[in-house]
């Protein structure tokens, strides 16, 4: 691992392609930030930049301002280019995109292409869009989409591969409107996934059924390694975290395990990312030790190459597998080249090329980690590695795995917070066991698989796999209770999170480099911080909100009062959804604390006042009394116009524990009775705050 840079040359100086990666995530920032409208304008001005570059170039003049010139020519262009890689990756620009038949088209033909994955009404089929249909002619048509099947009776009888009819009755994807949730169509735009259908299985035709002949030979291999698992392995909590570790085929994966490795930080051993890829490489290594001496290493690169790409096939070459794979081919292949290793460059170099090759991958999370913790790596492991000198090989073996795990979690931890909301107290620990266990587990998963054709020496080895998962997973669950509960509400925005990191750079670079102007800046930025988490604390006491959240078949209202959540209902969420709907908006208000639930039926939130309706309203019952709100919490009644009459709210607020068809009517009888109404299945969650 190399040390800090020990050369007198700036950073800027050493490494160019940090310069140019710059720009580049500029210019995909402003894609996505400012629309797409622009590029006629973009293709001008990348071309204007580069010829008058060109031109700059060739002058022999090398004073300030011809070089500041070709700085702003060369960052421009670097930038209309960023810009100009997005748009083209961008589906809707595509002449085949389906969307632009949305207006002529009465069908679709579609091929699924992953099993459809159940869930709790309804079946989630991924297909990708062939042709669409008018009453004239079939013209191609492309695109990933996501039809949702309702479960009735009978089986739904569609399997991956199977090409299918559909009507064309697409609904843009967009989020529920709940707040601080996960931007789940934000995601699928940079997955260029746009649109979606809600469909009976009565609306969907088998057109043909899928042919072996049509699969491929990525898929063929994946699946197969996944029937040889599922065969020697029985044990379906150890068979779903090999699957997933192994072949990224999480489907098998048992929540609560799932959220325990979430829990202790080690989440990322189970998605194929940069850490399984790495682990590979070590067991490729371990097993070239003779090939020792410093000059003989860009053979075990050599080697671990295809059998890297090897590996990504097996396990069905998902993208974030592709994106380790090419982010460590890249790094390896510059390692091995190069006589002078300049490590920085090299991966300002490879995420340069990467987002050159799929810029959305800017957005990516697993990107954004495997990033950072190879930064954080390069810049603070050698550092940390020098301060204890173990003269036991072992104690040394020990304080190296240490070393690594602290060196990636300075810059890592930020974003795990930033993002996850945890901080994992015993991260060392667990990210230690993680490791060797991730090592061990992979390498006798492989062997199962490539032993398989001998059933005895299979079953020996998956019965040693299942015992060390089952050991591995009590550790977890007994270290995800040791982390308090504080940790798992951890709050840092954008302006936070970059206060954080200056805070972190300013004081490292004091520390290695001795320069009294950093600590100054990480003091300021510090103390910018502080007031920040002070700013939001003293907020955090004071609010006072009503939420009706925006969560299917279920009315579900809360009270935000300080640092409290209260129910105001009855609550039949599962644990599931709780996490996923309700953790992201009690940890951004700091109310991840709940008070015992209310009974009121009247609720004061500043001045305003706010009813809670469990029963229809009879006009003759004497009630006549104003109210600002109406939450409407029964259902197969619909009387907007009897609520105006007694109450004369302002708006009335309809919960998503109506039906499509009853939202429907009564947001036709208010608009009758010339009442407003907010309906949350529509419009989101419903927040009213006190000031």
């Amino acid at each position: 691992m190399q040390a800090w840079p020990r050369y007198n040359d700036l950073f800027w100086e050493r490494t160019p392609f940090f310069r140019l990666l710059l720009p580049l995530a500029a210019g995909i920032v402003s894609y996505s930030s400012f629309g797409n409208a622009a590029v006629n304008a973009m293709l001008g001005i990348s071309g204007g930049a580069f010829v008058l570059y060109i031109i700059a170039a060739l002058v022999r003049n090398n004073t300030g301002g011809i070089n500041l010139l070709r700085t702003v020519l060369l960052y421009s262009m670097l930038l209309s280019f960023g810009w100009l890689i997005s748009y083209s990756n961008d589906i809707r620009h595509a002449a085949t995109w389906y969307g632009h038949t949305m207006n002529t088209a009465t069908g679709y033909t579609a091929r699924i292409t992953d099993e459809p994955a159940e869930k709790e009404r309804t079946w989630k089929v991924q297909a990708n869009v062939i042709d669409a249909i008018d009453a004239h002619k079939v013209v191609p048509a492309t695109s990933k989409v996501f039809i949702y099947v309702y479960k009735d009776a009978a089986a739904l009888g569609l399997h991956k591969g199977d090409t299918i009819l559909l009507p064309n009755k697409w609904v843009p994807l967009k989020n529920s409107g709940n707040p601080y949730e996960f931007d789940y169509a934000r995601f699928c735009r940079h997955n260029n996934i746009f649109h979606q259908q809600f469909l009976a299985a009565k609306d969907i035709s088998l057109y043909s059924v899928g042919s072996t002949k049509d699969i491929t030979l990525v898929t063929k291999t994946h699946d197969w390694c996944i029937r040889q698992l599922a065969l020697y392995i029985p044990d379906s909590a150890a068979s779903g975290l090999i699957q997933a570790m192994l072949l990224g085929d999480e489907v098998n994966m048992d929540p609560h395990m799932l959220q325990a490795y979430a829990d202790t930080g080690i989440v990322h051993i189970i998605a194929i990312s940069g850490g399984n890829v790495g682990i590979f490489f070590l067991v490729i290594s371990a097993l070239l030790f003779w090939l020792s001496h410093k000059k003989y290493h860009w053979i075990k690169y050599l080697i671990a190459l295809p059998l890297v790409w090897f590996y990504v096939v097996m396990a069905g070459a998902p993208p974030s597998a592709i994106r380790a794979a090419l982010m460590f081919s890249l790094l390896g292949i510059g390692y091995a080249l190069q006589k002078e290793h300049n490590s920085l460059n090299q991966l300002f170099a490879t995420a340069f090329v990467l987002l050159c090759v799929q810029p959305m991958w800017l957005y990516s999370v697993g990107f954004q980690l495997s990033f950072i913790a190879v930064l954080s790596l390069i810049l603070f492991y050698y550092p940390i590695y020098k301060l204890v000198k173990p003269s036991n090989i072992i104690l040394r073996n020990l304080w190296m795995a240490i070393a690594a795990s602290l060196a990636a979690e300075i810059l890592a931890a930020p974003l795990v917070i930033y993002y996850f909301h945890l901080f994992p107290l015993l991260f060392i620990i667990a990210n230690m066991l993680a490791y060797i266990f991730m090592g061990i587990v992979l390498v006798l998963g492989m062997l199962v698989i490539v032993c398989s054709p001998l059933p005895m020496l299979a079953k020996f080895l998956a019965m040693c796999t299942t015992g060390l998962v089952t050991i591995f997973n009590k550790v977890v669950y007994g270290m995800q209770h040791i982390n308090p509960a504080s940790f798992h509400f951890l709050v840092l925005n954008n302006a936070e999170l970059m206060l954080l990191y200056i805070t972190i750079g300013s004081l490292a670079f004091f520390i290695m480099k001795k320069k009294k102007s950093a600590i100054f800046i990480s003091g300021i930025a510090l103390i910018f911080l502080l007031c920040s988490f002070c700013c939001n604390e003293w907020i955090a006491v004071h609010q006072d909100r009503l939420v009706v959240y925006n969560i299917s078949k279920i009315n579900h209202i809360e009270r935000i009062t300080g640092k409290y959540h209260t129910l105001l209902n009855s609550d039949t969420l599962a644990d599931s959804k709780k996490n996923y709907i309700l953790k992201p908006a009690h940890t951004y208000w700091h109310a991840w604390k709940q008070k015992q639930p209310t009974l009121n039926k009247i609720i004061q939130i500043g001045k305003l006042k706010v009813l809670l309706l469990d029963g229809p309203v009879i006009a003759a019952d004497g009630q006549h009394f104003p109210v600002d709100y109406v939450v409407v919490n029964y259902t197969n009644t619909i009387d907007p116009e009897n609520i105006k009459n007694s109450f004369a709210p302002r708006d009335i607020i309809l919960g998503s524990n109506h039906s499509r068809k009853e939202t429907a009517k009564w947001i036709a009888a208010a608009n009758n009775a010339g009442q407003p109404l907010f309906a949350t299945a529509n419009d989101g969650a419903f927040i009213l705050n006190s000031n």
